[in-house]
């Protein structure tokens, strides 16, 4: 049986990730429990989400199961070398709460948060080559990063946000406040004032 699958399992080991339903319709429902139960035994997967696996052992892939994601926060201004901190890696999806529950979880050994952000505040993202996962990841650019910081009130903002406005444009950032205020997303106004602040210091 083992052997009859080996390639349908290559398949999935060079996949970024795949369903427990995949594996349902090509070995049926009782084997792929078993092929699945020995294959996190072993250690060869985890489990992204429930019924999502993959093999490759990175906690980023979960940005890629989430069809509107980015990685943000403090994991953005860390993969630009804006901030020190091995902070735990957060994903932001208007899909949270939706296709998969908000909060931490672990995988792979790493800490993830996943945190909503509304449809309107989905922009500003960018395509990075991260060797983790061998592939590109959507990454908050280091202007919309620098906006999430305040519009979430991200608790260490303090530490990041003035190395990232050096290595930001901040014409951009101006432009992405404009565009939180023509979507009418609640509380531009205080990321306005804040930046304000922060660009006659």
């Amino acid at each position: 049986m083992r052997n009859k699958y080996e390639p349908f399992i290559e398949k999935l080991r060079n996949a970024d990730f795949f369903t427990f339903k995949l594996i349902e319709s090509k070995v049926g429902k009782n084997y792929a429990k078993l092929l699945v139960h020995n294959l996190k035994e072993r250690g060869a997967i985890v489990e992204l989400a429930k019924g999502i696996y993959t093999f490759k052992k990175t906690p980023y892939m979960l940005a890629k199961i989430l069809p509107k994601s980015y990685v943000g926060l403090g994991s953005a201004a860390f993969l630009y070398n804006a901030w020190e901190q091995a902070t735990k890696i957060t994903i932001l999806s208007p899909y949270v709460s939706y296709m998969i529950k908000a909060g931490e979880r672990e995988i792979a050994g790493f800490k993830v948060v996943l945190r909503k952000i509304s449809p309107k505040m989905f922009f500003g993202y960018e395509l990075k080559f991260l060797e983790d996962v061998d592939g590109w990841i959507r990454v908050s650019d280091t202007e919309k990063t620098f906006i999430d910081l305040i519009y979430l009130n991200y608790p260490f903002k303090e530490e990041i946000l003035s190395n990232l406005l050096k290595i930001s444009d901040i014409k951009k950032i101006k432009k992405y406040i404009t565009l939180m205020h023509k979507r009418n997303v609640k509380g531009w106004k205080k990321v306005k004032n804040e930046v304000d602040l922060m660009l006659k210091i």
